[in-house]
């Protein structure tokens, strides 16, 4: 097609510096009904820049659509709207190898970073809620090492909890409350004896 040829030429001169591909579309369109060459200088002349700027959109246009199906069966796994064979490698392995090594990793810091952010924030809370319930238990006048050993849901009332709770007597409470209960009785004797005494 010679006066496709000389059409280009024509908007490469009229337009200098626009993308070939551009000019190539317009072009072809133009040629088609070009039969004289007489013609051609008319034809290129009767192009404006608005006719380039809208040939370009529609390059845009086709070309992010080709790129937006293109992406769409890559991530589905599809080939001309089917799907395709699926390998033994997995998807994950697939993206490692689609990224480049310094950005991998960068990924795989970040990972690092936020896996141990997330580490520190629970130990937080949990030293928190350990602060939280050894308080309230003070509050009650449950003994420290019995609270530590209560296993109380991170949710729960520490209010209602231990307003139920009655802690088991440690082994030096028994022994108090036994040398208590002995020293009365001892002193009842004392006074009981020393009454009959007077007598």
């Amino acid at each position: 097609m010679p006066n496709l040829e000389q059409i280009l030429a024509g908007l490469q001169q009229k337009f200098a510096g626009v993308d070939t591909a551009i000019l190539t579309r317009i072009a072809t369109k133009k040629a088609e009904g070009v039969t004289d060459e007489t013609k051609v200088n008319s034809v290129v002349e009767g192009i404006s820049f608005p006719d380039v700027l809208n040939s370009y959109g529609d390059f845009r246009a086709g070309d992010a659509s080709k790129t937006a199906v293109s992406n769409y069966e890559k991530r589905h796994n599809l080939k001309d709207g089917k799907p395709i064979e699926t390998t033994t490698t997995t998807k994950t392995e697939e993206n490692k190898d689609d990224v480049p090594a310094w950005a991998q990793a960068l990924i795989d810091s970040n990972k690092s970073l936020s896996d141990k952010l997330t580490q520190f924030e629970m130990e937080k809370a949990q030293a928190t809620r350990s602060q939280q319930i050894l308080a309230k238990a003070k509050e009650y006048g449950i003994p420290e090492n019995y609270a530590k050993r209560c296993a109380i849901k991170d949710d729960e009332d520490l209010d209602a909890y231990f307003k139920g709770v009655t802690p088991s007597e440690t082994a030096e409470e028994k022994i108090e409350k036994e040398s208590e209960s002995i020293a009365k009785m001892i002193d009842e004797r004392t006074k009981t004896i020393v009454e009959q005494n007077k007598n």
